[in-house]
């Protein structure tokens, strides 16, 4: 014997129901309800459990949230009332997308694949302007979360002027500027060729920047650093290292512009005559950071040189760098160069790969300590210049707090430790628990996006790239059975 599936609300705004545990209403999902009134609504379940286990009378029973109200086809206008009793039942996908369409408004929508437990080929679509908010992508290795977020950047290249800046520590958004191949795409050939043109102006003017074949510069001047991180190259404290600190000082003071490199410096202490001078020349040599890849040859142009003015896209490739130094002070420079340069108030997504490791919440380098105090100022104040967070990485607990607290959205693949579940369960309350606890289910590409990206919590399934994917995995040939 079957129940018939019933729901009631006391507040207009949420649904409590209960129904046939073969009803198919999942966590997540869209459903249809009917009032004895004649009332229509849509709701979303948000939280669901199966009662009666071993009686012989299983049932389901959950609570959800009302988000429209609907004549089965449109969303109309009003406010949902409470209600004593009302049918519950699938919902037509045209309706969801209808609510969606209705809550973006004028604004670009970022069709990023399809939507999980909505029909069976509902477009999911991310609010564009919720990237105004910070945003945290999480998941663990293998779960899809690399290809995912190249297809967001990517349709925030299409669709938006949104300023896109990767810090690239795993070589994964190298090819963020060349198109895919046909193979790639499953088009025809017209559709393909209209892609490809409209990819190709979109990322006209974004640059990739690193140390190998056919990447531009990814080089400083020594010069331009202000003095607080050319002190932290060299490791120098004001009070602890007072005499070496003041003699950097008086060079910088002295030198005629700012294009001079660190062997400007050596050479400069070297021939003073005072203790502090001839210490600060030993301790640059000492710490071999004179040699470094990062630094630009005085007669070739910095990386700055050669960004113009109008670039859409920049992706700095940290992981063609020789050593972990020069990464860790490439990226806490970029992070500080952009959080200088805020009053120019040009709206720009800081997209950090390996976040734990710029921004840990226990610094292990000079350097990270830099980043971390830019990115907490920029977590916490960035927004109304125009700077917006987007943090990847698949260890939550490791980001310091001060800056993870702040981020808003959530684009959440799979994971399995309960103990990052939780923790994101915490800092993201205002998620649903249940839908992030869904994580440890989650498939290849599947994840959860929720916040001001997305009108509602959001199960999707993530569809195509229109670049060439960078840092995937090495085939597992080495593995395959070997013929007898």
């Amino acid at each position: 014997m079957t129940s018939a599936p019933i729901a009631y609300s006391t507040d207009g705004r949420t649904f409590h129901f209960s129904t046939d545990i073969k009803s198919g209403h999942e966590i997540g999902s869209y459903v249809r309800l009917e009032t004895e009134a004649g009332s229509t609504f849509l709701g979303q379940v948000l939280d669901a459990e199966i009662k009666g286990i071993g009686t012989g009378s299983m049932s389901v029973s959950g609570i959800g949230e009302i988000r429209a109200i609907t004549d089965g086809e449109a969303i109309l206008d009003g406010k949902p009332t409470p209600f004593g009793s009302a049918t519950l039942s699938d919902v037509d996908p045209k309706v969801v997308h209808a609510y969606f369409a209705r809550l973006r408004g004028s604004k670009a929508g970022l069709d990023i694949g399809r939507m999980k437990r909505v029909g069976d080929n509902e477009t999911a679509t991310l609010q564009a302007a919720g990237f105004g908010r910070h945003t945290l992508v999480c998941g663990q290795s293998g779960s899809g979360k690399t290809y995912s977020l190249g297809v967001v950047l990517e349709r925030l290249l299409m669709e938006t002027d949104l300023r896109i800046a990767v810090l690239d520590p795993n070589s994964d958004y190298v090819n963020l500027n060349e198109f895919g191949g046909a193979d790639q795409m499953g088009l025809d050939a017209a559709e393909q060729e209209k892609l490809s043109e409209r990819y190709a102006e979109a990322s006209r003017r974004v640059s990739i920047h690193g140390t190998r074949e056919n990447q531009q510069p990814l080089q400083t001047r020594f010069g331009r650093l202000p003095i607080e991180q050319k002190a932290l190259v060299l490791d120098l404290d004001p009070l602890r290292d007072a005499r070496e600190y003041n003699v950097l000082g008086r060079i910088v003071r002295e030198m005629p512009n700012t294009e001079y490199s660190l062997s400007d410096v050596r050479q400069k202490a070297a021939s003073m005559f005072d203790d502090g001078a001839q210490n600060l020349a030993i301790r640059i040599d000492n710490l071999n950071v004179e040699d470094m890849s990062i630094w630009a040859p005085n007669d070739a142009p910095a990386m700055l040189d050669l960004i113009p003015e109008d670039w859409r896209g920049i992706v700095l490739d940290l992981g063609s760098l020789p050593s972990a130094n020069e990464r860790s002070l490439m990226a806490a420079s970029a992070v500080h160069f952009f959080w200088q340069t805020r009053h120019r108030r040009r709206p720009t997504l800081l997209v950090i790969d390996e976040a734990h490791n710029v921004c840990p919440q226990t610094p292990t380098d000079r350097f990270q300590a830099m980043a971390i105090e830019d990115l907490a100022a920029i977590a916490g104040e960035g927004r109304k210049f125009g700077l917006y967070l987007l943090l990847v990485t698949q260890r939550p607990q490791k980001l310091h707090v001060n800056v993870l607290s702040q981020c808003e959205n959530i684009l959440l693949m799979r994971m399995n430790s309960k103990a990052d579940i939780d923790h994101l369960a915490s800092v993201f309350s205002h998620v649903p628990e249940p839908m992030i606890r869904q994580a440890s289910s989650f498939g290849l590409g599947e994840g959860l996006a929720a916040g001001r990206i997305s009108a509602d919590p959001m199960l999707f399934k993530t569809g195509t790239r229109f670049s060439v994917e960078g840092g995937s995995d090495i085939p597992a040939a080495w593995a395959e059975q070997r013929k007898k």
